[in-house]
C-alpha cells in the first residue's frame, strides 16, 4: 500500500509546482523525490531523433563521475542505453526500471561489461514523457552497486504519483527548451545502423546489407537472436544467417570482436 503524503512532501510539491519554469525546479523535484527514494544519479535529459542528447540538470552524489560518466553517455554511449531506444515506445509518458526494458542479452552484453557495469550503477528508473517537435523528456534516477536494488515500497511510491511527476518533468523540459530557443541545436545524429554500415565500410572495405547493419545495433544493444529476430519481424534461422554474413565480413567471431569493431560509434 503507498503511503499518503506527509506534510513535509506536499510542502516540497508545492514548491516544485510554483517553481517549475525556473532555475530551482531541478533542485525542488530532487528534493520531493529524495524524500521518499533514495538514489545516488538524478538527470534530467532532452532525447530527439536527429541530434545527441542534451542533459538540463545533472546531480551525482559519487564525484568520480561527475566528469566519466555523462560525458561518456553523451560521447556517443547513449546510442545503446535502453531508455533511449525505448524513447518512442513510452509514448505519451510513462516510468520503467531497467531490468523492465533492458534487452535480454542486455546484462551479459559488451555494453553492459564495458561501460554501465564500470560505474558502478547497480540499479536505474527512468521516466520518459513526450515533449513538442517529437523529442522525448528523460529523468534518469540510480543507485550504485554498494546501496543495493531499489526498494518495492519505493518502486511502488514513484509508480502511484507518476502521471504528476511525468507533468512536472514535461512541463520543466518544455520551459528548458524555451529558454533555450535560438541557440545551437546539438550536433545531428545518423541513425545507428547507418553509423554502423558507414563505420564497417571504413573499415573493412565491406558493405553491410541494410539489414544486417540493423541486426549489429540490436546485437550491440544486447538482444539474443530470438529478441532480435521479434523486433525485425524475421525468423530466428535468418538472424543467424545475416549474424554470420556480418561476422565474415569483418572477420570475427563473437559479439565481443564486434563490440571492439564498432568501439569508436561509442
Amino acid at each position: 500500500m503507498v503511503e499518503v503524503l506527509r506534510p513535509g512532501d506536499v510542502m516540497r510539491l508545492q514548491g516544485a509546482m510554483a517553481h517549475v519554469q525556473s532555475e530551482s525546479f531541478f533542485r525542488r523535484f530532487r528534493n520531493l523525490l529524495r524524500a521518499r527514494v533514495r538514489f545516488d544519479t538524478f538527470l534530467i535529459l532532452q532525447f530527439s531523433d536527429s541530434g545527441t542528447p542534451l542533459a538540463l540538470d545533472s546531480w551525482l552524489a559519487d564525484h568520480s563521475l561527475k566528469t566519466a560518466y555523462p560525458q561518456h553517455y553523451l560521447d556517443g554511449s547513449y546510442r545503446l542505453d535502453p531508455f533511449f531506444q525505448m524513447r518512442k515506445r513510452a509514448s505519451p509518458g510513462a516510468l520503467y526500471r531497467l531490468s523492465e526494458i533492458a534487452p535480454d542479452r542486455f546484462f551479459s552484453g559488451e555494453y553492459y561489461l564495458q561501460y554501465y557495469r564500470r560505474t558502478e550503477i547497480h540499479d536505474e528508473i527512468g521516466l520518459l514523457v513526450d515533449l513538442t517537435d517529437g523529442a522525448t523528456g528523460h529523468l534518469s534516477m540510480s543507485r550504485q552497486a554498494g546501496h543495493g536494488s531499489f526498494k518495492r515500497r519505493e518502486i511502488q511510491c514513484l509508480r502511484h504519483y507518476s502521471p504528476l511527476l511525468l507533468e512536472l518533468l514535461r512541463q520543466y523540459c518544455e520551459y528548458r527548451r524555451e529558454q533555450a530557443r535560438g541557440q545551437a541545436a546539438p550536433p545531428a545524429q545518423r541513425p545507428l545502423d547507418v553509423m554502423i554500415r558507414g563505420h564497417v565500410t571504413d573499415l573493412s572495405g565491406k558493405t553491410l546489407t541494410r539489414r544486417e547493419a540493423q541486426l549489429a545495433a540490436l546485437i550491440l544493444q544486447g538482444h539474443s537472436n530470438l529478441s532480435a529476430a521479434l523486433d525485425l519481424g524475421i525468423a530466428r534461422e535468418t538472424v543467424k544467417v545475416h549474424r554470420r554474413n556480418i561476422y565474415r565480413k569483418l572477420d570475427i567471431s563473437s559479439q565481443a570482436e564486434l563490440f571492439a569493431a564498432l568501439k569508436d560509434l561509442f
